[in-house]
């Protein structure tokens, strides 16, 4: 923190550009500061009283936890409540429904114990959500290494705005573009036949494969984001040097760069895990009734047998599942110990000592054994050889040559990826153009009457609408919440600042359908169920973090100068936010909410279990003919919306002067 400005140096040397009032004022700001010091001491930065702190953190706090934490509270009460058949419950305390939960049968073979039916589909979703996260590293780490490395930023900024763009696009269009590509007159039944590898069209979906390769799609670009960010802050200088000492590609890459991007690995993961663990479109649309996971499980329990206790009890154990994940993977990998303290030194015998000096812990001997019983079984030889291999193979090759080599295998890979995110939606553009009455591809012809009939049906219409107007408001109400608490934040000291910081970020970190029951519980006591401002004020708290990430970031670049000097020239606190503070982070601003609002257009299951039937969105609407027809409606539909997305993401671009780089 640091100290106010002297004004009153500034008068006595006759700058001529402090009047009496500004220094009246001044000295009445500082009297007030000798005569109350623990109510009214300055913060400092932006020459705020301490007592402001409360006003300007009241507003974010009151959304985050009267009407985020609170709901998520009642979850938990909820699930203790005691369901009646035929859609009613009552208050109650019972384990009835966490029993149903984990019904575990014993069975006379190993492992002796047969898990329910519920517990299993549990199972079925943390597996589909590893597999995911793990293809998703594989496929995503040569992507991110290139995009961090190449020397052309106009190139770069391409690429990634198409990752990002697809990124964005509601996860119904991208589930409906892979049924489009798998099913028996897809592309890949047509080419798989016409290449003789199918005697005849088949279909690849619904199935367990077919799920694993849309939920990969979907969830690669978190994956490649995340590793970007990583991968493009590493020295090259590094690099350089590990090859001036003689290392070899292999061996620069598995001693330095994967080490180095380690925090991004681990991070890019865990995300895609979470949310790969919350997705409920992808395996409604793709997934066989073998693979209805776990939030598919709880919005049935919700919306087709009302029954709401039970349907807590499934997303309790859901939230239990993604805490359990990111406490293994802090604990095991270390990633975040400097943050949870894990680096203090204490003081011991009048002196200081790593805290880590101490016996080692039990996970520590854990990873100690792990890697003994590697060498034990010949793991690490053996992985050493390989790479020792690698690198000789490699280096017999002319440097110049090999470098060849490198970067023509790595545009071949990024020009495979770039296709397979970008296909699917391409797919659907054509689609759209269809003359006939069904979904065919090739389209046998040019025609717009979907689009016309798109922005002639009144349904359609009414869904747009819905949409735009409930992503605007969701996007004030977003940036209010996340610009309020990013100031307070960054402008004052709390005691509790770090619990506050985690507020901001923990929406996003639950899976869409447990914040979607937690609000169905919470807005049902009030009324509010089953209407737009329901679902504005779900968008408005779940899509929060991004303007308070994109928001803290401006603040935290701001020269804290220009704002010490309108302070100094007698401009108040109000107008110096207004004519100073937010002309600089305005693009940061803006970003945010644009973010907000694509996103909160494109949600759907937040938006599904809040309308009750009653509120049409655009991915509602496709959601719906999806679950009953194939209209080329559904393709037009998809296109504005892609439209709508790729607009904005050009538009938060141009304004943050670059924020991909």
């Amino acid at each position: 923190m640091t100290n106010r400005p002297d004004t009153s140096s500034d008068t006595e040397t006759g700058t001529g550009t402090a009047t009496t009032t500004d220094v009246a004022t001044t000295a009445s700001d500082t009297e007030a500061s000798t005569a109350e010091p623990s109510s009214s001491g300055e913060s400092g930065r932006a020459g705020l009283k301490s007592r402001a702190k409360w006003y300007v953190l009241s507003y974010p706090l009151f959304w985050l936890v009267a009407v985020f934490f609170i709901p998520l509270c009642m979850l938990v009460v909820f699930s203790f409540w005691e369901n009646i058949p035929g859609g009613q419950y009552q208050f109650g305390f019972t384990l009835e429904n966490y029993a149903r939960f984990l019904d575990i049968g014993f069975t006379s073979t190993w492992p002796f114990v047969e898990p329910g039916l519920y517990l299993g589909q549990l199972w079925l979703t943390i597996e589909l959500a590893l597999v995911t996260a793990g293809l998703s590293l594989v496929l995503g780490y040569p992507m991110a290494y290139y995009l961090a490395r190449m020397n052309r930023p106009w190139l770069r900024s391409l690429l990634l705005i198409t990752i990002i763009s697809s990124l964005w696009v509601t996860y119904v269009i991208r589930a409906y573009a892979w049924q489009v590509i798998l099913a028996s007159g897809g592309i890949l039944s047509s080419v798989g036949t016409a290449l003789g590898f199918l005697a005849e069209p088949q279909s690849f979906y619904p199935g367990y494969w077919g799920l694993v390769v849309g939920m990969v799609y979907v969830f690669l670009p978190f994956m490649i984001l995340t590793l970007y960010s990583s991968l493009r802050n590493l020295d090259g200088e590094l690099l350089e040097a590990s090859k001036n000492l003689g290392a070899g590609p292999a061996q620069t890459f598995r001693r330095v760069t994967l080490p180095l991007s380690k925090n991004g690995v681990m991070s890019g993961t865990a995300l895609v895990f979470i949310l790969a663990l919350g997705s409920y479109v992808l395996p409604r649309l793709l997934g066989s009734p073998g693979q209805r996971t776990l939030p598919v499980l709880i919005e049935q329990q919700i919306m087709s047998e009302s029954n709401y206790p039970f349907g807590a009890a499934m997303s309790i154990g859901l939230i239990v599942v993604v805490l359990v994940f990111l406490w293994a993977l802090i604990r095991v990998t270390n990633v975040t110990t400097a943050s949870l303290g894990g680096t203090e030194e204490i003081a011991t015998d009048g002196g200081s000592q790593p805290a880590h000096s101490s016996a080692p812990g039990p996970l520590t001997r854990f990873r100690s054994g792990l890697g003994t019983a590697a060498a034990t079984v010949g793991l690490t030889a053996a992985g050493n050889r390989l790479g020792s291999a690698l690198d000789s193979l490699v280096t017999r090759i002319d440097a110049n040559t090999r470098e060849s080599i490198i970067w023509v295998a790595f545009r071949t890979y990024v020009a495979a990826v770039m296709v397979y995110i970008a296909l699917p939606l391409a797919i659907i553009i054509a689609v759209s153009f269809t003359p006939e009455e069904f979904l065919t591809f090739p389209p046998g012809g040019f025609s717009l009457q979907w689009y016309a009939e798109f922005f002639g049906t009144e349904a359609w219409r009414t869904a747009l609408l819905n949409s735009l107007t409930i992503a605007g408001a969701a996007a004030l109400l977003s940036t209010t919440i996340g610009g309020g608490l990013a100031f307070a934040l960054d402008r004052f000291d709390y005691r509790w600042g770090t619990i506050y910081g985690t507020l901001g970020v923990l929406p996003i970190l639950l899976p869409p359908v447990i914040i979607g029951v937690a609000f169905l519980v919470f807005f049902l006591e009030l009324g509010l169920a089953g209407s737009r401002l329901g679902i504005i004020i779900a968008h408005g708290i779940f899509y929060a973090p991004f303007p308070f990430i994109l928001i803290s970031q401006g603040l935290d670049e701001i020269d804290r100068t220009y704002e010490e000097a309108a302070m100094n020239l007698g401009a108040s606190s109000l107008r110096t936010i207004r004519t100073i503070t937010y002309p600089l982070i305005r693009a940061n601003v803006v970003s945010g909410a644009l973010f907000a609002f694509i996103l909160s257009l494109n949600e759907y299951i937040i938006s599904w279990l809040l309308s009750l039937f009653l509120v049409q969105t655009i991915p509602i609407q496709i959601f719906n003919q999806l679950r009953y027809s194939y209209p080329p409606t559904i393709a037009a539909a998809s296109v504005v919306f892609i439209f709508l997305t790729v607009v904005v993401m050009t538009a938060i671009d141009r304004l943050s002067g670059g924020i991909w780089e």
